[in-house]
């Protein structure tokens, strides 16, 4: 009996180190085939932009370019690094687009896009000139879009990004490249990444917000009532800008060249986020004289029949944040205060009509009393 349980034990237990030395041999496959894979795997650039949460990212196009590195002498705790060959790597794409979409709001950092880099194998193993070693391009952003424009708002990278391709020879001589990877500048050994950032927010102080204030002043202005505005924006074709309000309502968006309508009650504000220097912007209130509101744009009367307009572009003469304020006020005599201005001299002409009433009265009682 006591045999037949110590057989069955062992056999529980050879079984179990045969399955543990099996889990183990798959892990250490699956751990080389992801060595393997990442060795091989395409390298990327991504390009980035970090922005107010307010604002939608730039309708444009970011460039870049990839060109063979400067070589590095061999030196103390430094391998030698050749200027990689002419067609080595190559760009899928030279160009990523940005679109502005409505996920960029409520973000403060957003990804617009991605391209590849292609490494040409066959460039770094086949040839006379073939050999193994280290070899570096550089890969930059341009500071243009693809057309050699610079767009307004956008602080571009300066940052080149260096890519290093690793070829290895075997005891045959034969070449293969053995990996490829973006190298950390601070550490050359490290992996670094391929990514590209860019600043387009107020921050570096090229982007501006407009605030158009409503208020209702006079004895007879409405405060409750809802004033008329319109806001075209024309911008670059495409371009998109966020306009948020005072109260709880829905922020609306902009498309550059489209006239948006909105409504402001008095002491309300709409406020429209991330216009560069070039954006202009038209402000036009509904006319409002026939109901009797004259209106003043920052304390400067405006024309009652046409309604008040205000243009300018994105900064203001100082370089700052732009402050329209637009006063609907509407003041009436009212009769009360003529009827108060005469109210005097009436009570006087009536005190003197007393007076002389009761006079004539005494007059007549003394005659009657003489007969």
């Amino acid at each position: 009996m006591e045999k037949r349980m110590l057989k069955k034990v062992s056999t529980v237990t050879a079984a179990g180190i045969m399955m543990t030395a099996m889990l183990g041999m798959q892990v250490s496959a699956a751990e080389s085939s992801d060595s393997e894979t990442a060795v091989k795997k395409t390298p990327t650039i991504t390009k980035q932009i970090t922005k107010e949460s307010n604002i939608y990212a730039p309708k444009t196009t970011f460039k870049f370019t990839v060109a063979p590195g400067t070589a590095v002498p061999a030196g103390e705790n430094q391998e030698a690094i050749y200027a990689g060959p002419a067609k080595g790597v190559t760009l899928d794409k030279d160009v990523i687009a940005s679109v502005p979409a409505d996920s960029d709001i409520g973000n403060e950092k957003i990804t617009v896009g991605t391209t590849k880099l292609n490494v040409n194998e066959s460039v770094f193993t086949t040839g006379k000139n073939a050999k193994p070693g280290i070899f570096r391009y550089v890969v930059s952003e341009a500071a243009a879009d693809k057309d050699g424009n610079a767009y307004e708002g956008v602080a571009y990278t300066t940052e080149q990004k260096y890519f290093d391709v690793y070829v290895t020879s075997d005891d045959d001589g034969n070449l293969e490249v053995s990996s490829y990877l973006f190298a950390d500048k601070n550490n050359l050994k490290s992996k670094g990444e391929g990514v590209f950032t860019n600043d387009y927010s107020s921050r570096h102080d090229t982007l501006k917000d407009l605030t158009v204030k409503k208020e209702v002043t006079g004895n007879q202005g409405n405060r409750n009532k809802e004033f008329e505005f319109t806001l075209n924006v024309a911008g670059a074709a495409g371009e998109k800008y966020y306009m948020t309000f005072s109260d709880s309502r829905t922020p609306i968006t902009l498309v550059s060249g489209q006239p948006q309508t909105f409504t402001l009650k008095d002491d309300q504000t709409a406020k429209i986020w991330g216009l560069s220097k070039t954006d202009k912007y038209t402000v036009t209130e509904s006319s409002y004289a026939d109901d009797g509101y004259t209106t003043t744009i920052n304390n400067v009367k405006t024309s009652t029949t046409a309604g008040t307009i205000a243009t300018g572009a994105g900064t203001t003469a100082d370089n700052g944040d732009k402050n329209i304020t637009v006063v609907n006020d509407k003041t009436t005599n009212s009769p009360t205060g003529i009827f108060l201005h005469v109210a005097p001299y009436i009570a006087l002409i009536g005190a003197a009509i007393a007076s002389s009433l009761l006079f004539f009265r005494r007059k007549r009682v003394k005659d009657m009393d003489i007969d």
